[in-house]
């Protein structure tokens, strides 16, 4: 019987290499240009009932390293093992899975956000244009450099011989540890599972590195439309570069897949607007400033899409919503059937819900910031596109994030000039569609939003990812320019359930104190 051997690995050396080694004997495994760092081997006459290990190879074919563990095939009629990573026990994760509350929204599964499993990618780039690029991260307008990218999971190896690679985000590059971005080129038909774009998430400030993909999977089941993410180990020119969220960029294929369910219809798309409060002291507070398009401050907001604007006015169907906010009256009855018309209503409500229960000031309720705005035009409405979630669950000052959530960002957006009127004038000031926010408030935590429901999926993310995180925590990154919180794995596990430096609470009693107070101030209501 012949079985085929398949193991990530990077060598010491340029000349070492790795096999498995089967009964006592070693069998050199293989790799090439083309699938570096993925090494394999046709072994005959292995059985799947025989248990092996991977060792690492010197280029004379001692063995430098070998695993401490035995593997063993579960299915013992295999013929073929997965793709498994060196030294790592556990290829894939069976991951509790959290309870739908609303309708699942989300686009159809691939290949690249497979939860059960960690990805890895190898990115090949100029060593001297590389370096240059991370030596200077607070250049927003640096032009990409060009590189080489292989993304390997259990099933899977993608390639592609040239994509664009840059630094990405605004804060995350004051960091050591940056957030990468790349660009596959879409005109020659390259694209990652339908996806032109994908980013690297550092979490450079979160010592768990799972804030942001524990927030997604609970949007998710809530039914609010968002880019995915999935973790992954990088590396760059053979080299550990950090263990990483990658997730989707908010673009058209995104729009297609997700807003639009993967349809072709309709065939010209929406408008798409890009929210933040990238600029000192500005907010995309959605305030009506003007009529014209140059009344605003293009980089906050920032077009994406003309849709059925022109190059002229690209604000024109963004700036008549925000004349609608303006001179709505909250007080008169019918707000919910008013709001339907232009905006998916309750898609905002939940995302609101979210950014109250985890004390999310990076977004739009707190800071005006992180979120998309798209015209559906089969809907003929709007629809509140939540992204960028590093800043939640206790990720803040406390005295501001831990309180009800009529105070919660109260103070902020009674500032001049800084109210925020989705928040004032519909969850705020109507009536009914206040008392829809607490109903949509009370459900997510009565479902999810508790204990007894998230604590089992942090702990299995905890349990997944920890060794992942102690080695991106051993990565030397001294030379980069930039500041780092200098966390441990110690930090990692307490940050779960206390405080750590720069984080006064913890994931599990952070939920548990939501889940308590909120039933408490519905009822008070």
């Amino acid at each position: 019987m012949v079985i085929t051997y398949s193991v990530v690995g990077f060598p010491d050396a340029d000349d070492g290499s790795f096999g498995v080694l089967i009964n006592g004997k070693i069998t050199p495994l293989a790799t090439s240009p083309s699938t570096f760092p993925l090494w394999s081997a046709n072994v005959k006459g292995a059985s799947a009932s025989s248990g092996y290990q991977y060792v690492k190879l010197s280029g004379a074919g001692a063995v430098v390293q070998r695993e401490s563990f035995t593997r063993s095939f579960q299915n013992k009629k295999a013929k073929s093992t997965v793709n498994e990573l060196f030294l790592h026990q556990q290829t894939q994760t069976s991951l509790p899975k959290i309870t739908q509350v609303f309708p699942d929204v989300r686009p159809k599964t691939s290949a690249a956000f497979d939860d059960s499993q960690i990805a890895t990618i190898h990115v090949t780039a100029d060593p001297v244009l590389f370096a240059d690029m991370v030596a200077h991260p607070l250049d927003e307008d640096r032009k990409a450099i060009k590189a080489g990218f292989r993304f390997i999971n259990a099933g899977t190896v993608y390639s592609s011989e040239e994509v664009k690679l840059k630094v990405s985000g605004h804060g995350s590059r004051n960091f050591k540890k940056l957030s990468l971005k790349i660009k596959f080129d879409e005109d020659k038909g390259d694209t990652f599972f339908d996806r032109p774009i994908i980013k690297l998430r550092a979490q450079a400030d979160d010592p768990t590195i799972m804030r942001e993909k524990l927030y997604i999977e609970t949007l998710n089941a809530v039914g609010v439309r968002t880019a995915q993410g999935t973790w992954a180990r990088v590396y760059v020119n053979k080299k550990p570069y950090g263990f990483y969220l990658m997730v989707d960029d908010i673009d058209l294929p995104f729009l297609r897949g997700t807003m639009h369910h993967g349809s072709s219809e309709p065939k010209e798309l929406g408008s798409l607007y890009k929210m933040g409060s990238h600029v000192l002291g500005q907010e995309a507070t959605m305030q009506y400033a003007g009529p014209n398009t140059t009344d605003y401050n293009e980089l906050i907001y920032e077009n994406d899409n003309l849709g059925a604007n022109t190059k002229k006015e690209p604000m024109a169907q963004l700036i008549s919503f925000f004349k609608d906010l303006q001179d709505y009256d909250p007080t008169l009855p019918g707000g919910i059937k008013f709001w339907n018309t232009r905006l998916d209503l309750d898609g905002f409500l939940r995302s609101m819900a979210m950014e109250y229960l985890s004390g999310n000031w990076d977004a739009y309720w707190w800071k005006g910031n992180n979120y998309y705005m798209y015209f559906n035009p089969t809907e003929a409405r709007w629809q509140f596109i939540p992204t960028d979630f590093d800043s939640t669950f206790s990720d803040g000052n406390l005295a501001d994030v831990l309180t009800t959530y009529k105070k919660f960002a109260a103070r902020r957006l009674a500032r001049p000039g800084k109210d925020h009127p989705l928040i004032t004038k519909l969850i705020y000031k109507n009536k009914e569609i206040n008392a829809r926010f607490e109903q949509i408030l009370l459900k997510i935590v009565n479902s999810i939003y508790n204990p007894k429901v998230l604590e089992p999926i942090i702990n299995a993310y905890e349990k997944m990812i920890a060794d992942e995180v102690k080695w991106d925590y051993s990565l030397d990154r001294s030379k980069n320019p930039g500041k780092t919180e200098n966390y441990t794995i110690d930090d990692f596990h307490k940050s779960i359930t206390g405080s750590v430096k720069g984080i006064n609470i913890g994931i599990k009693p952070w939920i548990k104190g939501r889940a308590t107070d909120v039933p408490k101030q519905i009822k008070k209501a």
